[in-house]
């Protein structure tokens, strides 16, 4: 995992009026908004005998442990222990660890990194795309038994679908051969962008096949970017979709896939869907289920049986159409080298020995001249 960086953990609707409890970035939280509605994460984990506190109670702006009933505040800290009575003392350090999150875009977002100052904080990473879209989407998330890196990489590249969808209905439109031309990769700062046609291996051109009108003999546009960390946005004649892959642990991954609503209709492409009011929110709802238990499946049967688990330079021979999966895990390893750089000097410089002399800067010089 990369330091120092927003991740989403959960959808926004899920956390409504009782305490939730999940597994992310290698923690087990808990989430609970308090009396004005503002959300609350810490670690699900009373630290008087480790109970969980996802399986007790919500108090008003606290939460209680189910075993004893220590209550703990917005901030972490016990502000109540009934063994002791309504007038006792809690002994200092019965606390629980809280975290920086935020509500964006229809997500929950945790800072995994060092604690900073309020403003500055980076903001949360989303496509401009997203950003501007007005119209209807729908979000969805599930467990994965894969590394999210190896997540991340599946939907990169997406000349496996001729492939590994073989024989699914839904994928009449799917080019057969998936030959792919005209590819472009581009980076500007952590966005990695790319733009190819996914087309049938004939003697066509390229342009060719995107005009013509048998969905199974049709070329299609196709554009996949990666915002770092972890957000992975395709785009296509059809339909564009973000998924999200965030680290449960080492083995598995939650996804969150984001549906927008369809450009075209998928058999016939060159015709728009009909606009019924009705219809507008529950095809990205309706395609959101599709990817879960018919799409992922399909890529589950391949690519949980990777090796390595874990992607990295090294794992595999990747050919120039990997681009994207290229800069995604040089960006990978060159942020988390960086995180763990600035780590390692904050520690040295925290852990200098007590009575080591240094010498003033000149701005310190400067200030005492002007005190005295």
């Amino acid at each position: 995992m990369i330091p120092n960086q927003w991740y989403a953990i959960s959808r926004i609707q899920d956390v409504k009026k009782k305490p939730i409890g999940l597994k992310r970035l290698n923690k087990l939280l808990v989430l609970y908004r308090d009396t004005t509605g503002k959300l609350v994460c810490m670690d699900d984990k009373c630290p008087h005998k480790g109970v969980m506190l996802s399986r007790g109670q919500q108090h008003g702006d606290v939460i209680a442990c189910p075993y004893h009933g220590f209550q703990f505040d917005q901030k972490g800290d016990c502000v109540h222990m009934p063994v002791l009575g309504k007038n006792g003392d809690v002994p200092k350090g019965m606390c629980v660890k809280t975290y920086k999150v935020k509500e964006e875009f229809g997500l929950i977002w945790f800072w995994y990194g060092d604690q900073l100052p309020e403003n500055e904080y980076p903001e949360v990473p989303m496509f401009k795309q997203f950003k501007e879209y007005q119209g209807y989407y729908s979000f969805y998330g599930w467990d994965a038994p894969i590394n999210y890196t190896r997540y991340v990489e599946s939907v990169c590249e997406i000349y496996h679908i001729p492939f590994v969808h073989k024989g699914s209905a839904i994928n009449i439109w799917d080019p057969k051969g998936g030959k792919v031309d005209n590819f472009e990769c581009k980076v500007d700062g952590t966005l990695i962008t790319s733009d190819f046609v996914l087309r049938p291996d004939d003697e066509r051109t390229a342009e060719e096949t995107l005009v013509a009108r048998k969905p199974w003999t049709r070329g299609w546009k196709f554009g996949i970017d990666v915002q770092m960390p972890n957000l992975v946005l395709i785009r296509s004649d059809v339909f564009d979709v973000i998924f999200i892959p965030t680290p449960i642990d080492d083995n598995t991954c939650w996804v969150c896939v984001c549906y927008q609503e369809p450009k075209r209709d998928l058999l016939l492409p060159l015709i728009k869907p009909l606009p019924i009011p009705f219809w507008r929110p529950v095809r990205p709802w309706y395609m959101c289920r599709i990817e879960r238990f018919v799409q992922q499946d399909k890529d589950m049967a391949v690519i949980s049986y990777q090796n390595p688990k874990v992607s990295s330079p090294k794992a595999n021979r990747l050919i120039p159409l990997d681009k994207v999966n290229a800069h995604y895990i040089r960006f990978r390893e060159k942020l988390i080298r960086e995180a763990n750089e600035q780590k390692a000097l904050k520690e040295k410089i925290s852990t200098k020995p007590t009575g080591e002399f240094e010498a003033p800067s000149l701005e310190q010089i400067i200030g005492i001249e002007e005190i005295n």
